[in-house]
Parts: structure tokens; sequence; C-alpha cells
């Protein structure tokens, strides 16, 4: 029995939300560029070359630009969360392909390395379980920001936040998984010949989660990260 759930969660599981992931995305993406727009939206003053409309966009991308005008400390929460993300996708796939000898490219000692990957992995966990925190706080105590809540922007925060936990913990001593166990499973998926999950409680953990979050974003809110380029293209 312990076998077959193996199978299905470590094996067949990751290949269903990546497809899930991938194509409902996609064809949420398609959804909202057939949607007819009758009259020009934008709204002035806007660059009127295409160096300026590109400087914007990313400008905004970037530095959130919108929410910052409005609510700085909602900004600040905001811009935190998204960096950390970026740092830990990045440090994800550098530092389980690399095994944390990716600074090595640069010079660095093995030891130093590893080091600072431990380091800068365990900052971005922090940064991001911090601002999560503080997002969730906010829409619990704040009554205006309560009252327009609804139960899906709680889950999702949650969901965010178990996975940063749960990745956090694998810096613990005796809960951390072995990394070349990781990258031999990561490998193994992306060459379409399976090898079991590491022999990691948080790691199966983690994984999970992010398999559930893969499974739900092209359904959610959070797919406002593709929708912010669809909104522009509009505009």
């Amino acid at each position: 029995r312990s076998l077959d759930m193996g199978i299905i969660l470590g094996m067949a599981l990751p290949y269903v939300a990546f497809s899930v992931f991938v194509v409902g995305t996609l064809l949420r993406i398609v959804g909202w560029m057939r949607i007819p727009v009758p009259f020009h939206l934008t709204l002035f003053p806007v660059p009127e070359d295409k160096a300026g409309s590109v400087r914007e966009l990313v400008l905004e991308f970037v530095l959130c630009r919108s929410i910052y005008r409005e609510d700085r400390l909602l900004w600040l929460w905001v811009w935190l969360f998204h960096v950390s993300l970026l740092m830990i996708v990045c440090g994800h796939v550098l530092g389980i392909y690399f095994l944390r000898q990716q600074f090595t490219l640069v010079g660095l000692s093995s030891e130093t390395s590893q080091t600072l990957s431990v380091l800068l992995g365990g900052v971005a966990g922090a940064m991001m379980t911090l601002s999560l925190g503080a997002l969730l706080c906010r829409r619990l105590f704040r009554r205006e920001v309560r009252g327009l809540s609804e139960p899906d922007h709680y889950f999702e925060l949650i969901l965010l936040l178990a996975i940063s936990v749960t990745g956090i913990a694998m810096y613990l001593p005796g809960l951390h998984a072995e990394l070349p166990e990781v990258r031999a499973y990561m490998a193994g998926l992306l060459l379409l010949d399976p090898v079991p999950l590491p022999r990691s409680s948080p790691f199966f953990v983690h994984f999970l989660l992010v398999n559930l979050l893969m499974l739900y974003f092209p359904f959610s809110r959070l797919l406002h990260s593709a929708g912010f380029f669809v909104n522009r293209a509009m505009l």
C-alpha cells in the first residue's frame, strides 16, 4: 500500500499537476485574449513610443508602483514576497543542479559556495515567511480588509505559507533532504524516468504542497502574474 502511494504521489502526481498547471494557465490566457476590446482603454498620460511603453511595463512589474502609490506598507510586504519568491526559484534550480556549488563558477571555494547557498536560501525563506505572515495578519486584523476578504484569499496565503515553512524546516538538523537524492529524483521526473521520492518527511510534505499549488494555480487569483501582461497588452 505504501509503495502504491509512493508511486501515485511521487511519480504520477507531479506529471498531472504540471500538465494542469501548463494547460490550465494557457487556456485562461487564451480566453482572456479572446475577449473583445471595443475601444481603447489606455489611461493618460502614457508613453507614446514603444521604448517608453516597455520601460513603464518593466518598472511596474518589478517595482509594483501602483501598489506603492496606494499603500506603502502593503507594497513592502508584496514586494518582499515577490523578490524572495524569485530568489527561491532561482536558488532551487541552481542549488539542486550544482549541489550548492554554483558559486564556484565565479571563483569562490567549494566551502564558501555551500555556506553562501545555504545562507541566501535561509534569508529568502525567512523573507517569504515574514511577508506572507504579514499579509495574512493584514487580512485577519484589519477590519476593512477582512470585510473584503473571501475564503480563497485565506487559503492561498495559508498554502503559500505552508510551502515556505516546510521549506525552512528542511534546514533544521535531522530534517534536511539529501541534495543528491533530490537532484536524482527531479532529474528522473524531467527525463520521464521517475525514481522513488527522497527519504525525507519535510521534503515529501513540501513537494506535495507545491503540487497542490500547481493544480490550484490556473483557477485562482494567483494567475494575476500572467494576467498582468494580458491586462497591459489590452491597455
